[in-house]
């Protein structure tokens, strides 16, 4: 589908609203709830049945945890230091302890897995969307096509290429020196190893870390204009379709999450609430900037820690692009997380779909900055991410 063959003002004036008139929407904030409430309304006025909004706890920050992380890794090296210096081994053990329950929150943190910081960190209200569109006919199978309603803070590191790769080689350098600590500081005693405490100096890394992630928690949140506005407005208007073309024999169910930028708790609650009810076999379609450069879908999806697509999910993405020959359609690693990588972690079929910009131009996605505004937008990336989204539900409708 051509932009000429779609109206895109509807997309655009839900962009419009959630970026221009709502603005930043934090996690956990008033106005991230007043977004959904927006989701809300509009599927209301679609007259889509069942809908509600759904309360659960969610994270209000993705830097707290890192932060608390590497805190608690400095403080270890912080207890080696003083028993060195006053001459006890018995400070040894919890230091180790301390580098050992970092270095597993921040690699399970960044997998969005249950972990020590998750447990003792506070949490605050968050809201996901939900209503449902029946089939025409019997109904065989149900897809839940979802988009998330947050945006994110806007931290230094996102602001270029080149900081966020000095970023990036910080945190991995921070984070081996945890595994490094904790394995020297338990062989120390054992071996005899005194000129293990030199080795301490990785915590200034582990001090330097803390501080970005602090104070990325004080910046402004970003617009979201494509990250993530864009996936909410086409998904509206996809609404808009099913309810006047609704899909033969697939019950189709919207979902628009919170804290999805925070460590996807809104996909990981609507789980928790409905997976039983929606079975193994339900199919997770989820649009996560839509309006910035090309078509892609994930093969894997994750941070560090890469979980491979479904293969059913990467079957109906291959059908659709193979359906939509003019349209240029890729297949990536995912960079980093998505709403989809909680599903696929349960086993469940999980497509993640998106715009990116050519190799070398990342930046020109507006990723989590100021300038993720409307007029950054690419109104031919929001059709064809519409005409494409289209297919993979008509995909889904004949599987």
């Amino acid at each position: 589908m051509s932009q000429a063959q779609l109206d895109i003002e509807p997309i655009l004036g839900h962009v419009r609203y959630l970026s221009t008139i709502l603005g930043g929407r934090g996690s956990c904030t008033p106005v991230e709830k007043r977004a959904a409430e927006y989701t809300a309304e509009q599927m209301r006025a679609l007259d889509v049945s069942d809908v509600r909004l759904e309360s659960y706890q969610g994270a209000p920050s993705i830097y707290r945890p890192f932060a608390a992380a590497f805190g608690l890794a400095a403080f270890g090296t912080l207890l080696a230091w003083l028993g060195w210096l006053i001459e006890t081994p018995w400070f040894l053990p919890l230091a180790v302890l301390a580098n050992a329950l970092a270095a597993w929150g921040v690699l399970a943190e960044s997998d969005l897995a249950t972990n020590w910081m998750r447990w003792l960190l506070p949490k605050a209200e968050s809201h996901n969307a939900v209503g449902v569109i029946p089939a025409a006919e019997q109904a065989r199978q149900r897809v839940i096509l979802s988009a998330h309603v947050d945006s994110h803070r806007t931290p230094f590191f996102y602001a270029s290429r080149g900081r966020f790769i000095f970023f990036r080689v910080l945190v991995i350098v921070a984070w081996l020196g945890m595994l490094a600590e904790t394995v020297l500081y338990a062989l120390a005693p054992v071996l005899g190893w005194d000129w293990v405490y030199w080795f301490g100096a990785v915590a200034l890394f582990q001090v330097v870390a803390m501080d970005i992630f602090f104070r990325a928690d004080t910046t402004p949140f970003s617009p979201g204009a494509n990250d993530n506005a864009s996936g909410v407005g086409v998904v509206l208007e996809l609404a808009r379709r099913l309810r006047e073309k609704p899909l033969a024999h697939t019950e189709v169910w919207l979902v628009f999450t919170g804290c999805e930028e925070t460590g996807a708790h809104g996909m990981a609650a609507f789980l928790d609430a409905h997976d039983a009810q929606l079975g193994e076999d339900a199919i997770y379609v989820v649009l996560d900037m839509m309006g910035r450069g090309h078509l892609a879908y994930n093969k894997s999806d994750g941070l560090l820690i890469k979980h491979r697509t479904h293969p059913r999910a990467m079957e109906l993405a291959r059908r659709a692009r193979a359906a939509l020959p003019q349209l240029e359609v890729n297949e990536l690693v995912g960079l980093a997380y998505t709403d989809a990588l909680v599903a696929t972690k349960r086993g469940r079929i999980a497509l993640t779909l998106y715009t990116l910009p050519p190799p070398g131009d990342e930046e020109a996605a507006q990723w989590h900055r100021m300038t993720d505004t409307l007029d950054n937008l690419d109104v031919q990336a929001l059709a064809d991410s519409y005409a494409f989204t289209w297919q993979v539900l008509q995909e889904v409708d004949r599987a």
